[in-house]
């Protein structure tokens, strides 16, 4: 199982780089068609947060791209992961939403985190940490 963090739902609406939304584009398709990848709603949110304030994108376009990640798993956020990040965040010196990403991706039973949040290559938690951006 594969875990998609904010980053990659961006890059997939942000044209400001071709080949970043190109790539998660890609990933997005896939992630629809295969149920080898999830999100969370605490991701699904940063998404909004960051299209409406950086991207500046309006509602109608944030809502039909949400339309379209309503087909990728998603799984809501509980207290017991927000624990488990804030020891994630103790331990892997990470910040805690980042932590948070770590904690839903190693309760899903997630072998990837696809990010360029975290350290390329690196494992936490038993969940490994890949950029799909790095060329």
């Amino acid at each position: 199982m594969k875990f998609i963090d904010s980053n990659v739902l961006i890059y997939a609406v942000d044209d400001t780089d071709a080949e970043k939304q190109r790539i998660a584009r890609s990933l997005v398709r896939e992630a629809i068609s295969s149920s080898d990848f999830m999100v969370s709603a605490q991701v699904i949110n940063e998404f909004c947060a960051v299209s409406f304030r950086k991207l500046k994108k309006n509602a109608d376009e944030i809502t039909g791209f949400l339309e379209v990640l309503e087909r990728i798993r998603t799984v809501p956020v509980i207290p017991a992961w927000s624990r488990r990040a804030v020891e994630i965040k103790v331990n892997c010196d990470l910040q805690f939403y980042d932590s948070l990403i770590v904690a839903a991706a190693e309760a899903n039973g997630c072998e990837e985190i696809l990010t360029e949040d975290l350290s390329d290559g690196q494992v936490y938690c038993g969940v490994k940490a890949v950029n799909p951006f790095k060329a």
